[in-house]
């Protein structure tokens, strides 16, 4: 945040962005409109962006050493750090081969502050284009309390179903808050 601050004609910007919006996080993931509100300029912008892009390529494995998923929590440290200052609720789908060994994380919808739509068939599909055998469904409360609720208890059940039914097994639902993450499969709801 430092850095904001050398190439900023406004003293003190990254004292600014952090009192306001709270953390680095939550600095990174928020969306550009807030950030000119707030008094960012387009070279303050870029920059943040460049931050972002380069913790994400230093935090990317390759192929290679894609790690071993024994089970939900094996993903949660790094899902929260991406996931937990998100302003609206994202869904993301962790698809493992056979061995456990992930594929890839991606995307499956962004919603609103407090919902975000999962398709049961969009992931099933989804598993079948990439030989997936597991999943680790993941998506965040922008509330920051990861306490699951009802409807995320059933749908939980629903994409169970929908993957049983092409020999894919769910292996967990991880929710992940400000104030921690929450593991269907340690919590006993799977």
């Amino acid at each position: 945040m430092r850095l904001l601050s050398a190439g900023q004609s406004i003293p003190r910007l990254a004292d600014r962005l952090i009192d306001e919006l709270g953390s680095l996080g939550s600095v990174l993931s928020t969306s550009e409109e807030r950030l000119r509100q707030l008094g960012a300029d387009s070279n303050c912008i870029a920059m943040l962006g460049l931050i972002r892009e380069t913790l994400g390529a230093v935090l990317e494995r390759n192929v290679g050493e894609q790690p071993l998923i024994e089970n939900g929590l094996a993903l949660a440290d790094a899902m929260h750090s991406e996931m937990a200052y998100l302003r609206v609720e994202q869904v993301r789908v962790a698809f493992l081969d056979a061995g456990r060994r992930l594929i890839r994380i991606e995307l499956l919808s962004n919603g609103t502050v407090r919902h975000a739509h999962i398709y049961p068939r969009e992931i099933a599909r989804r598993c079948l284009e990439l030989s997936a055998s597991s999943v680790v469904l993941v998506h965040n409360h922008p509330s920051g309390d990861p306490t699951p609720s009802p409807e995320d208890v059933l749908l939980t059940k629903r994409v169970r179903r929908a993957l049983e039914a092409i020999d894919v097994s769910l292996l967990d639902h991880l929710i992940v808050g400000r104030r921690g993450t929450v593991s269907f499969d340690a919590c006993g709801l799977m």
